[in-house]
This record gives C-alpha cells, structure tokens and sequence, in this order.
C-alpha cells in the first residue's frame, strides 16, 4: 500500500467571504501543490475542502498521513464527532442542525477509501508544508478577488515594482552540471508564487574565424534533441575560471587551434524563465594549429563554413543552436 502525507490548509476572508484552500501531496519524494477558492464561504469549508480536494487525487487505496491545523477537521475524526453525526443522520446530539453536512459527507466517504491518520500542526508556526499551504490558500483568495474585479488593474501598462523576493528554496537534485531548486517567492502584489530553477555556473563559447573567412564548427550529437548538432566549441566554465580562458581552452581542446588574439563578442542568459545559465561568446582571430586535448568521452567532428554558408544554413534550419546562430549574425555584421 502507498505512503502519502498530505498537508492541508484553508483561509477565508471575512468568514463568510472570500476563501480559499490549498493542499501538499507528498509521496516518494515526490510533491504535488492543489489550491482553490470558492466566493461566499467560511474558513472551515475550505478547511474541509482541502482534504476532501487532495484525498479525491488518490486513484488506489493508499496508507494517508493528513496534517492540519485545524482543530475542527482533525478532532472531527480523533474525537469521534464524525461518527457519532453519521449516527445521528448527520445531525448533532439532540437532533440539532450540523453545519457543513455536504462537506463533511464527502471526507468520511474518501476517508473510508483509505487508511487515514490525522495529525494537527500548530498554525503559523514553524511547520514548512503548514506555511507553503497557508500561503497558497491566501493567495488562492487574492486570486479570486482579483477575478472578481474584471483584471481591472491590468487594463493599462503596469508601472509597478517588479522585484520577486525569495521566501524559501528547497534543493531538488544536485549534478555534476547543474542543480534544481524549487523557490517559493513573493510577488509584487505580495501573492506567492513558485519558482523551479536550474542553477548553472554559465558557459563560455568560441567564434574562431582564420585569415581566409572560414569559421571552424563542430559536429556532435546531442542526446537531449535525440540528434547532431552544428555548434561553435563551447563548454561549461569551472569554479573560478574566467569565461575568456574557458572559451579558449574550448577552441584548443575540441579544434586543436590556438588564436593569437581573443575578444569578447557578446553576453547572454539562454533561458532566463528558469535557468541561471549565462553564456559568454567570444571572436577568436590569428588561428595556429596546437594539440587536440578532448575530454574523455567526447567524440565531434570539426567542420569549417564560411560565413555566408553559415547564413544559409541557419535559414534553412541545418543550423539550430542558439549561441551558434548569434556568432554567425554578429560575424555577418561585422567581418570584414
């Protein structure tokens, strides 16, 4: 049977008001982030819609961990209330009316699908997954609010701060290349929104270009575009090297080639949505032949265009990789 831990929360504003509800699923390493809102309700509805929310994603019985700190929910089952309503015909002792009956039908149904254990967790405290749930259950309100209001503050051009601030960041996976980590931020607009980032120490890549116009490429294959790829040498620069020296140990090793003089063309982020790669090219001219020196397991072919071919290439898509694309245009532009 299958482990899972749920963590739960809900918020309204007003109570009754606007409200919202949020929920972390959590099963071998892995996370699932749920939220909602509903107009018009009471903190203990979308206390009781979070679980009911997360226990409705488990498509097999499974052995569940449900962490709260709502007081209402978890004694509702530690307690012995739920039973004893059901009993009752879902009314309180003496025949007297029971709020919430269509939600709390619905946990004790999903609950008896499971095997549930309740825990309650003391509220704005120190409790990560409490305070991931509670910042999306409020803003899973703002949100609402917001779309009630018709996006009336995005009608025009935004003049506003920009800044995300960071809350909190959770390493997710830890490489030779690069990491993972998942940021929990804060907007703007003080809503919480989550970011997945790549950290990469950045990279450094090489136009060599020799006295007859010719600029020296190399063909490999790369696995994650399951096929080859015509770049100019590029490669990952190392803890405290400097992007110029990196660029110019690339040229050696993969060409075999040593420039006489190397200037930087142009810096750049590749994928700045998600990752904190840069990637610095730079214009190597005064070409000589040195030693091929390449790393173990790397196996490319070295091919030479001149620049017009180069041109051609890219248009008609022979050519697909970014930085070698922004080589050859700048090249175009300004060789002589």
């Amino acid at each position: 049977m299958k482990k899972v831990q749920i963590y739960t929360d809900g918020a309204c504003s007003g109570n009754p008001g606007p409200g919202g509800y949020a929920a972390i699923l959590i099963y071998d390493k892995h996370e699932k982030e749920i939220w909602g809102y509903e107009d018009n309700t009471t903190n203990n509805r979308m206390e009781l819609m979070a679980p009911i929310k997360a226990l409705s994603m488990l498509k097999t019985k499974c052995e569940v961990e449900i962490y709260s700190d709502s007081a209402y929910v978890v004694n509702s089952f530690n307690m012995g209330w739920i039973y004893a309503w059901k009993k009752n015909g879902w009314k309180k002792d003496k025949g007297q009316e029971l709020k919430n009956v269509d939600l709390l039908q619905k946990l004790y149904a999903l609950c008896q699908k499971h095997k549930v254990t309740w825990h309650k967790v003391k509220g704005h405290s120190d409790n990560e997954y409490n305070n991931r749930c509670d910042a999306l259950a409020v803003n899973a309100i703002k949100e609402l609010i917001k779309n009630k209001k018709g996006n009336n503050e995005n009608s025009g051009f935004y003049e506003g701060d920009l800044k995300e601030t960071v809350i909190s960041i959770e390493e997710i996976f830890k490489g030779k290349v690069f990491d993972v980590n998942v940021l929990q931020v804060k907007m703007p607009d003080d809503t919480v929104a989550r970011r997945e980032i790549v950290s990469h120490p950045g990279g450094a890549a090489i136009c060599a270009v020799d006295d007859e116009g010719y600029v020296y490429t190399v063909v490999q294959y790369r696995i994650a575009t399951s096929g080859e790829l015509i770049e100019i040498p590029a490669g990952k620069v190392e803890k405290g090297e400097d992007p110029k020296e990196c660029a110019k140990r690339e040229l050696a090793e993969e060409t075999g080639l040593i420039a006489k003089e190397v200037r930087h063309i142009v810096s750049f982020y590749a994928t700045p949505g998600y990752c904190t790669e840069m990637l610095h090219i730079y214009l190597a001219t005064g070409l000589e032949e040195g030693n091929l020196n390449r790393d173990e397991g790397e196996f490319l072919h070295v091919r030479k265009y001149k620049i017009d071919e180069l041109m051609r290439m890219i248009q008609n898509g022979e050519i697909t990789d970014g930085k070698t694309i922004i080589a050859a245009m700048w090249a175009k532009m300004n060789w002589r």
